[in-house]
Parts: structure tokens; sequence; C-alpha cells
């Protein structure tokens, strides 16, 4: 079944994470959760071994955005050559013209009962390069990057029928629409075991539909759904209303994308204003209207209907708890626990213990401790620390990273910021921080240690929707306030 092991790769704007996960390229950074699953199998099955042996096989899948072709996702299961339960799944996928990601994943469970997990493995790809592969057995995990490698702990606490519960559930207690089943799975991105639950929406003639309840920290854009045949192989599985996979007939189907263009282009990363934002830092609020080419409607951010945006100086909001939770976490994406991190973030903030002064002490140490340099596919926050350079999402990604360190709940925002010199609003990366419970926003790229009213972010549910409809997209300057 769809797994939610969250993990990135690259793409323009720039990552991209498919949880099984999937954006990225040259300016920005964020997570958008794409499925990767394995809930099929054929009645009747009795035992977690029965259905583990009754998916035995290769299915292939396409993958599209709405209706565009972007990729490919291919499932196997079977049996090692000891007779392990194996588990295999990839998923290649292309978004901007520079850079093609894959994300390859392996799960081994012993033969006997109660089948325990062995191993688990996990590789992201941008291009030939393989940036980061993560293999965790007996409690520990290997975690290589960008030519490093470091050990730490890692929760491997999984048994097979864990991994199979849903699939066991629905071959032997036909459960009725509203019943819910849970499941747990590796998440390759925090080192953990994750629990999920899943909820039977319909079932007729045979067929199933069932949708995977999002986790109050978990950063999935919204709600995953399988729709399944007859015989419970999934014939469609969609993740936000924005990434399905199709079962196909043969690889050939499943590979079309291959030959069309990519979705994304940068240079289409921008939107012109109908006129010049005067003084833009010193904005304190901005509204502006939503434009289209052609009579073209607009579903901005998934919210539909909408036709103008406003933003303030200095944005400030309650942070929930499932938030902080989520912006304190040491993740595959932010290693705030390893040496050289620490280093860093005890260099830049000192003896300070106000967190406002650890945070602009922070935001002002990565802007000069960083060169921007425009960098093509993606990069770790190691390669950042290395090289001490980057384009905004790398600027971002080690402030995150740094102030969680630091003991500030900190996170990497995406959205569209005003540049004079073009006139226009382009895709860039900043952070917000957590101060006394309120997000605050900086922006460690510029050196602003508070965030003018001249951006828009956008929401993790939206953010490809709204990407995919910026070369259609104009501002209209409705309202200004100095």
């Amino acid at each position: 079944m769809l797994r939610n092991a969250r993990r990135r790769s690259a793409f323009v704007p720039r990552r991209i994470g498919v949880a099984a996960s999937m954006v990225g390229g040259g300016l920005v950074t964020f997570v958008l959760v794409a499925a990767a699953a394995t809930i099929w199998h054929f009645r009747p099955a009795t035992t977690d071994a029965d259905v583990a042996t009754q998916l035995a096989g290769e299915r292939w899948y396409a993958v599209t955005f709405r209706h565009t072709p972007i990729g490919h996702y291919r499932s196997e299961a079977g049996r090692t050559h000891d007779g392990d339960f194996e588990f295999r799944g990839t998923l290649h996928f292309k978004l901007a013209d520079d850079v093609d990601s894959r994300i390859e994943d392996r799960l081994v469970f012993d033969r006997d009962s109660p089948h325990r997990l062995i191993r688990a493995e996990h590789a992201s790809s941008k291009g030939q390069r393989h940036e980061t592969r993560v293999v965790i057995a007996d409690s520990k995990a290997q975690v290589v990057e960008s030519g490093s490698s470091r050990l730490t702990d890692a929760d491997s606490d999984l048994e097979l029928g864990d991994y199979l519960a849903v699939e066991r559930w629905l071959a032997t207690e036909a459960p009725e629409p509203g019943e819910v089943q849970a499941a747990r799975s590796v998440d390759f991105d925090s080192l953990s075991i994750a629990t999920d639950r899943w909820r039977i929406l319909a079932s007729h003639g045979g067929e199933f539909e069932v949708a995977r309840e999002v986790r109050a920290a978990a950063a999935a854009p919204g709600p995953t759904r399988i729709r399944m045949g007859a015989d419970l192989a999934p014939l469609r599985m969609e993740s936000g209303d924005l990434i399905s996979l199709h079962r196909v007939q043969d690889e050939a189907t499943a590979r079309i994308w291959e030959q069309t263009p990519p979705l994304f282009a940068s240079a289409q990363h921008r939107v012109v204003v109908d006129r010049p934002i005067r003084n833009p830092r010193a904005l304190k609020r901005l509204v502006v209207a939503l434009d289209g080419q052609d009579g073209r409607a607009f579903d901005w951010a998934g919210a539909p209907g909408v036709d103008a945006l406003s933003a303030e100086a200095d944005p400030m909001r309650p942070a929930t708890s499932a938030e902080l939770d989520a912006a304190r976490a040491t993740t595959i994406n932010y290693p705030a626990n390893a040496p050289a991190v620490h280093e860093l973030a005890s260099r830049a903030t000192g003896r300070l213990e106000d967190a406002r002064e650890k945070a602009i002490a922070l935001t002002m140490f990565v802007h000069h401790h960083l060169s921007y340099r425009d960098n093509a596919g993606g990069r770790t926050v190691f390669d950042t620390i290395r090289d001490r350079s980057g384009d905004c999402t790398e600027f971002a990604d080690l402030y995150t990273t740094l102030a969680r360190a630091a003991g500030l709940p900190a996170r990497t925002v995406i959205g569209l910021a005003y540049l004079s010199e073009s006139q226009a609003f382009a895709l860039h990366a900043w952070n917000e921080v957590a101060i006394a419970g309120t997000w605050r926003g900086v922006d460690p790229t510029w050196g602003q240690t508070r965030i003018g009213a001249a951006r828009f972010p956008l929401p993790s549910d939206g953010a490809l929707t709204a990407i995919a409809q910026l070369p259609h997209l104009r501002f209209r300057v409705v309202e200004t306030e100095y």
C-alpha cells in the first residue's frame, strides 16, 4: 500500500520529495508527496506470509501531474535467494529540463515468523549522480551524502504484519466504508517508523477505495487515495489531487512520459507586474489581483476562485504544536545533529540566549558565510557547508538546519518575491523561525531579518499547482501601503 516514506529529489524550482515522495531546479525547495504503493493481493490470504507471497511480481504505473505525464513507477515483490520477503519500488520522473530524478527503495523481511525487518534501503539520484543513500539495519542507519558517510541511530522495529496490515485486513475481514486500519512503514527522512491510518471510503462491486488520513506533522499536501479492482490490485493512486499513478499494461506505456517535454521550465518561473512597486522593502501591505492570459481561470494554491493575493510586512502568526515538533526535527534533509552543523551554529550564535537575537545572528551569519551561486540540480546541506556557496534554496536550507541545531524551530519557505530589476515576482526561498510560539520570517539570502510585504508564500498543499500556472499569470497591483 501507499507508504509515506518522505524524501526529496531535485528539479526546477528545485527539490521535490516523493513519499513514497516529490519539486526542485535552481531557485527553490519544497516537498510534495506523490505515492509509491504496494497494496495488491489475491484471495485467499490468511497469513502475512500468504499476502507477501501473493504480492509476487512486477507492476508498472504511469505518473502524471494532473493530466501531464511526468514519470513512471515500477513495483516488484518476491523472495531473495535466502527466501526472505523482498519489496522494491523505483520512481523515475522529470519536471524540468536540466535534471531528472530517481528514487529507489528496498525492504527485506525475515522469512521466519514474525518476519522482522532485516534491511531497509533508500537511494535518490539527480541526473547521473547519487546524492543520498540510506541503509537501515539493526537499529542503525548508514547515511551516505556527497561522498561522506555517517552512522546514526534509527528505528527498525517493523514486522511484515505491520507493513501489510491493510492488505491482510482487506483480504480477511471485508471491512465496511468508514472503518479504519493502522499500518506502519519506514520513514527514511526521519529514520523512524511511521504509523498511518487508512479508511475505507467506498466498496462497490468488489472494488475498494481507501484513503490515508493525513498526520498533523506530515509534509503531505493532501490525502492519499487508492482505488483497487475486484482482485484488489490498485487501479489508480492519487496524492492531494495533483499526482496520480495509473496502472498500465507494460513498461513501454509507463515510459511514454520520456517522449513529452518537461512540465516546468525555470525561465517561466516569473510573474510580471503591471507597474513597478516603489521601494518594496518599505512596503507594509500589498494586494495584487491575479490576471490570466486568454481568459484562463486559476486554482491558486489549491483554492479555486481566488482572484487576489495580499501580504503584510513582518507577518506573524501562532505556531501549532505539530508545526513546532516538525520544525525541530533532525532529518536527512536537515541534519541538525551533525558535528559540522553544531560547530557552525555555535560560531554563529556564540553565547546568545535570547531566541530573537539567535535568529538574527543566524540570518546574518548565513548571509555572509555563503556566496550566492546558481546551482544545477539538488545539493545537500553538507555540500553547502563544504563549498560555502549556493542559491536561495541552499541559503534557506542551511539556515533551517543551523537554527534547529541551535534550539530554534525553523523551516524553509517557498514563494514568490518581488525583484525590482525585472519588475516581476520570481520563485524564491526564505525561512520562518518560531520565537515565543510565533512564526517570524527571515531571509538569509538577502540578509533580511524582517520580511517585507512584497512576497507571497506558496502553501505546501498547492505549490505545484501554482507553479504550473506561472507562465500564464500576471499580477495587477491593487493596493500598496507604506
